[in-house]
């Protein structure tokens, strides 16, 4: 009786701490950005294992439709398409959450768009396309987020910058220079909501096979498969983990930070 009332008190113990546990997003409400792309549905099916209601958003209409194939695999989700950059679509996408969930556990930014111009030659359309997109409406949509997670004292923001946060490549400055704002804004949010019982961090990832990647360039495809130390593209299933932590409890104390998920890349030089 003795060996086994220790194993029950030991079992009870740990119990908090089983993974099962620390990453579980069981019945809570996860709202992602850019979900019909390639890293965006990749989390989403992501936080699905994890017991998400998924809310998956994205401009493309296609949403819808791979919302319906996610649902017939057993994913709880719901697909919303409106428009990142523009404020009022924004309102009136929160709107909609408030009424159906009452609540927003989880916002994850993801949305955004690149535009490989060289810097001599670059329009101001195409600068503040990308300011638009991968910058200003992570700061519009996690307002609204948080001003729900404010009112039940709980949330997780998780805004999607990029290795170019920290090293850039020719033809790339609104999206250097947007990823770099990205991570700033992570610090200063996270300052800002102090104390309200949200963390707000960034992803950072590195070379990843997407639709916006290069990788079926084979010059390209080589130098960042034998630069980076996993000796690979990193997949979107690879960002997946580290969202989860970020997003659950097993991060609870993780908060103005950006995670870079890069396979090594900023790690090395020559």
């Amino acid at each position: 009786m003795k060996a086994n009332a220790s194993s029950d008190a030991t079992s009870s113990l740990f119990a908090d701490l089983t993974p099962q546990k620390l990453f579980s997003l069981d019945g809570q409400v996860v709202l992602i950005t850019g979900a019909a792309g390639g890293i965006g549905g990749a989390l989403a099916r992501g936080f699905a294992a994890a017991g998400a209601k998924l809310i998956a958003c994205d401009l493309q209409p296609r949403m819808h439709e791979l919302a319906e194939q996610w649902r017939s695999q057993g994913m709880d989700v719901e697909s919303m398409v409106f428009d990142v950059t523009r404020e009022e679509e924004i309102t009136n996408a929160f709107t909609q959450v408030n009424q159906r969930h009452g609540r927003l556990d989880v916002l994850v930014n993801n949305a955004g768009v690149i535009v490989r111009t060289p810097f001599l030659e670059l329009e101001r359309d195409e600068w503040q396309k990308v300011m638009d997109t991968d910058l200003t409406a992570c700061f519009l949509m996690a307002q609204q987020a948080a001003r729900l997670m404010v009112k039940q004292g709980y949330g997780r923001i998780i805004h999607l910058s990029s290795i170019m946060n920290h090293v850039a490549r020719p033809n790339l400055v609104p999206y250097v220079v947007a990823k770099g704002g990205v991570s700033a804004l992570t610090r200063a949010m996270a300052a800002d909501l102090g104390g309200k019982g949200i963390t707000v961090n960034a992803l950072a990832p590195g070379y990843t096979q997407t639709e916006f990647s290069q990788a079926k360039d084979p010059e390209f495809n080589a130098f960042v498969s034998n630069w980076t130390p996993a000796k690979r593209w990193g997949q979107p299933e690879d960002l997946c983990g580290a969202a989860l932590l970020l997003a659950s409890r097993a991060g609870a104390y993780i908060n103005g930070q950006t995670l870079y998920v890069d396979g090594g890349f900023l790690a090395v030089t020559r």
